[in-house]
């Protein structure tokens, strides 16, 4: 309840930012700046977040994040109403979310394993996975008519309330169930530097073969991925079609439909080797990516893409319930800060490659990006660690 109400939130938050940009400098490479100075301490921090979570708690480390943005919001909030919000403001609110959330997401990764059994890891991570999916969905909607109606400040008030109910359902929590399950998995370890605990996850995932190519293909799903979909998107929508940004819209939704629908389906089914169909599923993604790129039929773009969508909603849940499951508790906050890096770390590499391909020819993006990414899976299925029982 308190993670869907923060990403209801988020909405909030992620469409008044760059209307309050806008209003203020009329430019995107403004806005590109604020959404990078938030990138860089996020990416940098990501690995002492997940050394903090192993050595605190998941709960504790997400309970203190979300105090401290509840804090950094309200400031915002305060700032936009008295209209004493000055660029270089909004570049120091940003630089401050970005060094928290380098502590929550490792955390929030990490809480799931501690309180539930690993029999149940699979539908608990669809029940939160599918829930947030649904609020994604509608909340953008929300939100825009929120700014447009009720104003930035409000939106931004609303996102500090939406940490403060977080906050408030984290401390509802039984802290002393939690800590009996996270005792019963793992001894405490001695304290030691924080560069010596992440240099010792490098030194525990080399020593698992399944560890190190799940690792690598999510970073490359990542990189190869995230750029087509949103930038890639964007310009073939005002490229092909008359729609423009009401077609770009719509294949965001179709596409979050999907994930919607394949993260219900994982939840239900209990698969032998998840890592392997999950693969496959990727190698399908590139495929239909490459179809995306030569098609000029909107219709099948939309179905590509809901299509897409279901495989990397299917593949995302089984990926992260294979690794809770395999990694030691000891060491699943560090671990799931590596996945987070992967994917807030490469996201603005592959939106900037994207986008400079784009420009030249969206066509070679969606192709190039298809045939990279299909033949990363099929590379990671041909492993005998993968094709096995990796359980």
């Amino acid at each position: 309840m308190g993670e869907n109400i923060s990403v209801l939130g988020d909405q909030f938050y992620l469409i008044a930012l760059p209307w309050l940009v806008f209003q203020m400098t009329n430019s995107s490479l403004a806005f590109g700046s604020v959404l990078l100075i938030a990138g860089i301490p996020r990416a940098l921090l990501m690995l002492i977040g997940g050394v903090m979570t192993d050595r605190m708690s998941p709960r504790r480390v997400m309970l203190i994040s979300n105090l401290l943005r509840l804090g950094i919001a309200g400031g915002l909030s305060l700032l936009v109403a008295t209209q004493t919000i000055q660029l270089w403001m909004v570049f120091v609110i940003a630089f401050c979310f970005g060094i928290v959330d380098a502590f929550f997401y490792p955390a929030y990764r990490a809480m799931i394993p501690l309180i539930v059994d690993e029999a149940h890891l699979q539908s608990s991570n669809a029940l939160m996975q599918g829930t947030s999916q649904l609020v994604l969905i509608a909340g953008s909607g929300i939100g825009g008519v929120i700014v447009a109606r009720l104003g930035m400040a409000f939106s931004f008030v609303l996102d500090a309330f939406t940490f403060l109910f977080t906050s408030i359902a984290l401390s509802l929590m039984r802290p002393a169930t939690q800590a009996q399950l996270a005792t019963s998995h793992v001894t405490t370890p001695k304290r030691r530097h924080i560069f010596a605990e992440i240099r010792e996850v490098f030194a525990y995932i080399r020593q698992d073969r399944l560890l190190t190519i799940l690792l690598g293909v999510v970073a490359a799903i990542n990189l190869l991925f995230t750029g087509p979909l949103i930038v890639g998107s964007a310009t073939l929508s005002r490229a092909r079609f008359n729609d423009g940004s009401a077609a770009y819209g719509a294949m965001l939704s179709v596409f979050s439909i999907g994930i919607l629908i394949g993260t219900l389906i994982a939840g239900l089914t209990h698969l032998k080797k998840p890592g392997l169909i999950s693969l496959l599923l990727v190698a399908t993604e590139g495929i239909f990516m490459i179809g995306i790129g030569l098609t000029t039929s909107l219709t099948l773009i939309y179905g590509m893409w809901l299509l897409i969508g279901f495989a990397a909603g299917f593949g995302s849940l089984n990926f992260v319930t294979l690794t809770q499951k395999r990694v030691s508790k000891a060491m699943i906050g560090r671990f799931m800060s590596l996945i987070a890096l992967s994917e807030v770390g490469l996201a603005p590499i592959s939106n900037a490659v994207a986008g400079a391909i784009a420009d030249v020819d969206i066509t070679a993006l969606f192709i190039g990006a298809g045939v990279l990414l299909t033949t990363v899976a099929l590379l990671a299925v041909s492993n005998e660690v993968i094709r096995s029982g990796e359980l």
